[in-house]
């Protein structure tokens, strides 16, 4: 692409690339200005789909004039490439500031009330970014904060009381099952794949307003399950108020606003929001208040948890079962029975409310079996399988699991596991839940069903209700029957637990159910992309196609 001209602009190089295509530095021969171009990525690869929202990007940032927002020229289609014409921001994103060193209070504000201010500005057109963070916003050479990327933007126009019932016009609509963002920096209602409005920024500038003043990620935890339910449960995180002055008690409480679980409970507006952090910014040199003047705040979590007993969490579908382990588990010293749960829907719910240190996990169970179970916990819950099943027993040992009870269960050997536990709990070791997972199979068998965790719910997905997958960075996105579904896994992974009769890599980010193929398209002997039935359209690459080909 480089070297080649687009209607009137010349392209002179790379600057990155992105989900919804690439940047170059251009050249308008027209006025004789740099600009950045973005660009639908490559031939083959471009879809439909890609277009619509890349066209939606152009249309919300065009109506927006401010210096905190990055300006739109044009929206154009040159030699069958689609592109829009920006401002060249030169510069560098606010995320490689804040890798390389902590930003100073003062720094840290005066860039925070820029982004709400261009914020407030977005929404005041009935703009929403959805995709705030610290690498959508660029630090100019002349040191002011700019926002860039509505790729993800979403038009919300105001309606009059009367349509307030109304659908949302298909040129502003974006599926609300989909969910798209940065997990650590997305809103609650995100996660859940719900409806957004601009509350949704208001949350994603909190997440990023903590980290440029404690050099710490407000979410971000090791897993991508983690970092989401922390999301949607773990309240807001205090700041350590060293430096802050005065602004302190100020900055804590927009945080608190900000990063509200409930949209209801967040600034009304970025405005408002944007005058509260003016404030702080104003009491950043004033002497912090005593803290015996302070009110104590529930919300302030113990600095260090209590020692305490090792937490246990029984799970097994036969009350006799689990009778038995709570006698052997309350005979022992220092374990302390948190609960105790009948099917795997329960246990997710349960590790998610009561956290305990260690769970007995019966694997066959109906409705969920313990290997599906622990692939929704993640790999920092330890585990102790139980099972009446040899083979099962000896796969979860041959895998490294926490250890293994088979039952009839004996006291000794509750009392064995129990020492094992707490010297891998000790050493943090995690568990090998992708290998446990695979381990859980019948030998050689696809899966038959998919389990996705959502919050403390689990929503079980028959493989052949599954329409296609699509890559999102460290998830992937299932698409079934009209809703989207997001699962903490490679679509490598996923591909390879799939029927390869049933399901073909069309492309590098997309999976697709052969059973929902309608048509593919081709121009001049290259793939374009495919139909389904349903009417979705999907690129297609050419080692795709060539695969499809020899499955059809």
């Amino acid at each position: 692409m480089v070297g080649r001209t687009l209607s009137h602009y010349r392209i002179l190089d790379e600057l990155g690339r992105g989900g919804m295509g690439v940047v170059y530095r251009a050249l308008d021969t027209t006025l004789g200005r740099e600009v950045a171009l973005k660009v639908l990525g490559g031939h083959a690869e471009r879809d439909a789909e890609q277009e619509r929202r890349l066209r939606v990007e152009a249309r919300a940032a065009a109506a927006l004039t401010h210096p905190a927002v990055s300006t739109i020229y044009e929206i154009d289609v040159a030699d069958g490439d689609t592109f829009i014409a920006m401002e060249l921001v030169r510069g560098r994103p606010l995320a490689t500031l804040l890798a390389e060193a902590s930003v100073e209070p003062a720094r840290a504000l005066d860039l925070a009330v820029e982004v709400a201010e261009g914020l407030a500005e977005a929404h005041a057109h009935g703009v929403v970014h959805r995709d705030l963070k610290p690498k959508n916003v660029m630090l100019t050479d002349s040191g002011h904060a700019k926002i860039i990327d509505f790729g993800l933007a979403k038009l919300v126009r105001p309606r009059p009381p009367f349509e307030s019932g109304a659908d949302t016009p298909e040129w502003g609509d974006t599926d609300p099952g989909r969910i798209v963002g940065t997990a650590a920096y997305m809103s609650p209602e995100q996660v859940r794949g719900a409806e957004v409005d601009a509350r949704s920024d208001l949350f994603a500038f909190g997440a990023l307003l903590y980290e440029m003043l404690s050099g710490e990620s407000a979410f971000r935890r090791e897993t991508g399950v983690e970092t989401l339910h922390a999301v949607l449960k773990e309240p807001a995180p205090r700041l350590r108020e060293a430096g802050l002055g005065g602004a302190g008690p100020v900055l804590q409480r927009v945080l608190d606003r900000c990063l509200a679980k409930d949209p209801d409970d967040r600034y009304g507006s970025a405005a408002e929001l944007a005058a509260d952090l003016s404030e702080a910014r104003r009491r950043l040199e004033a002497p912090a208040p005593d803290r015996a003047e302070r009110a104590p705040t529930p919300r302030d979590p113990p600095a260090v948890r209590p020692p305490g007993p090792l937490r246990v969490l029984i799970v097994d579908d036969e009350e006799p079962a689990r009778t038995i382990l709570r006698e052997y588990l309350g005979a022992a010293e220092g374990v302390e029975v948190a609960g105790e749960c009948r099917n795997g829907f329960e246990a997710v719910k349960a590790v998610s409310e009561l956290r305990p240190d260690l769970v007995f996990l019966d694997i066959q169970m109906p409705k969920l079996n313990g290997f599906e179970v622990l692939e929704l916990l993640g790999p920092d819950v330890p585990v102790v399988f139980a099972t009446a099943f040899d083979d099962h027993a000896i796969r979860a040992f041959e895998v490294n699991a926490v250890d293994y009870l088979l039952k009839p269960v004996s006291p000794e050997r509750v009392a064995v596991a129990l020492e094992r536990a707490r010297a891998r709990i000790a050493a943090k070791a995690p568990m090998p839940v992708a290998e446990l997972a695979k381990a859980g199979r019948p030998a050689g068998g696809p899966a038959t069903r998919l389990v996705v965790r959502q919050g403390p719910r689990v929503q079980v997905i028959a493989v052949d209700r599954l329409d296609y997958a699509e890559a999102q960075d460290d998830y992937v996105a299932l698409h079934s029957e009209s809703k989207s579904y997001l699962k903490q896994q490679t679509l490598t992974d996923l591909e390879a637990s799939l029927d390869p009769a049933r399901f073909v890599r069309i492309h590098r980010s997309y999976l697709l159910n052969l059973d929902r193929l309608s048509r593919i398209d081709t121009e001049g002997g290259e793939p374009k992309g495919v139909l389904l039935a349903d009417g979705t359209r999907l690129p297609l690459s050419r080692s795709g196609y060539a695969r499809l080909k020899t499955m059809l």
